[in-house]
């Protein structure tokens, strides 16, 4: 995992875009999960948008499976992601 401790707090649109990027395209997931951990693992994430940070956690399970050959979370999913998330 890098360290993020100079990395500044991911925006609406940066956490939008990501999301994006899970809907119908199985392997961004790995990448986009761990872009999202960077955050989610730290001791003090000092994240101030509420809704980045919901975003956020569910991102970093992006790639969480519920079997072998099937994703935990789908396009539906990612969808309400992004419902969720808003225009800001």
């Amino acid at each position: 995992m890098s360290d993020c401790k100079d990395l500044s707090e991911p925006t609406r649109s940066e956490v939008r875009q990501k999301v994006f990027a899970l809907i119908g395209d199985d392997t961004a997931r790995r990448g986009v999960s761990d872009w999202a951990a960077q955050w989610v693992r730290r001791t003090d994430p000092d994240i101030e948008d509420p809704g980045v940070w919901l975003a956020l956690t569910r991102l970093s399970g992006a790639d969480f499976r519920d079997s072998p050959t099937t994703y935990l979370h789908g396009d539906e999913d990612f969808a309400a992601w992004l419902r969720d998330l808003g225009e800001s």
